[in-house]
């Protein structure tokens, strides 16, 4: 850690004397730490070509993202061993998928930050297999995430449902039609979630509830927003929360499709820690996303 810090501190200070006064520590010291991440990762971090500047080579550009958030990791875990070792735990870290924290619990968790100055809460925006991840290994005290099965490994509680949506762009030929058949939907594209995912997993299975048997996807992405530009651009039909969508179809450049068939709903699930379950600041958050979720339609 104290090589990652010496490394950051080059960067900041633009050089190796920089670092050491920043420091308050030798040049040679801060060279030696150099050279000793260098070998550990057969690389130069630095182009040793540049005079007393330091810049940082390709591969020193691509380490500094990652030592910056093993420090910033290392900062929070001495912030929660001294918070938990006053005797006084008011820290919560929140796991969260990312079509949920951008929608429909925004406002909620602006909402509990704003209502809890006292709590120091950490949210982390990821997929659904890290949110369960997350939870199992003790790295996040809750997680949410939409399924609509059990999570393998954690217990969940329904938090909610939320409308699952069949959207297209405007010109696309079923745009605008009324009482589609399910089973026409076939004879089209799809851009969607990487099938082999849990949500693209989820997504195939409401769809096949529906009654689409088949579901050709020519184009996946990991992120929604690519998602929506692909369908955007009138590659294929996609799916996801109504709320996600809401804005882009209220402007006008995307289209729900009107399915002749009964709604889509997708669960949306709380994933709490075991070993955190009676933390109060954990039972805080806990609280404040089942009454948020009492309001969803």
């Amino acid at each position: 850690m104290r090589r990652l810090q010496v490394f950051a501190a080059i960067v900041d200070t633009g050089s190796f004397a920089g670092a050491a006064r920043r420091l308050g520590i030798a040049q040679p010291s801060v060279s030696a730490h150099v050279q000793a991440m260098e070998r550990e990762i057969d690389g130069a971090l630095f182009d040793r070509q540049s005079g007393r500047q330091a810049v940082l080579t390709a591969l020193g550009r691509s380490f500094l993202g990652h030592a910056r958030e093993m420090i910033a990791n290392a900062a929070k875990l001495e912030a929660d061993i001294a918070s938990r070792s006053s005797g006084v735990d008011r820290s919560v870290t929140f796991a969260c998928q990312r079509s949920l924290s951008n929608t429909v619990l925004r406002g909620a968790l602006a909402n509990f930050a704003r209502e809890h100055r006292d709590i120091r809460m950490s949210v982390h925006i990821a997929f659904q297999e890290e949110v369960v991840a997350a939870v199992r290994m003790g790295a996040a005290d809750i997680g949410c995430l939409m399924s609509n099965e059990e999570t393998a490994g954690v217990p969940s509680t329904l938090l909610g449902r939320q409308r699952f949506v069949v959207f297209v762009a405007p010109d696309h030929p079923l745009a605008g039609r009324r009482k589609i058949l399910p089973s026409e939907l076939s004879a089209f594209d799809f851009v969607g979630p990487v099938a082999t995912s849990m949500f693209g997993v989820a997504q195939k299975r409401l769809l096949s509830w529906l009654g689409v048997e088949r579901v050709n996807v020519v184009s996946e992405a990991t992120e929604f927003g690519l998602v929506r530009d692909l369908c955007a651009a009138g590659l294929g039909i996609a799916c996801s929360l109504e709320a996600s969508v809401a804005p882009d179809v209220e402007a006008g450049q995307l289209c729900l499709l009107d399915i002749d068939g009964p709604p889509l709903f997708i669960d949306v699930r709380l994933l709490i820690n075991p070993q955190r379950r009676n933390v109060p600041a954990v039972q805080d958050l806990a609280a404040s996303l089942r009454a948020a979720a009492a309001g969803w339609s």
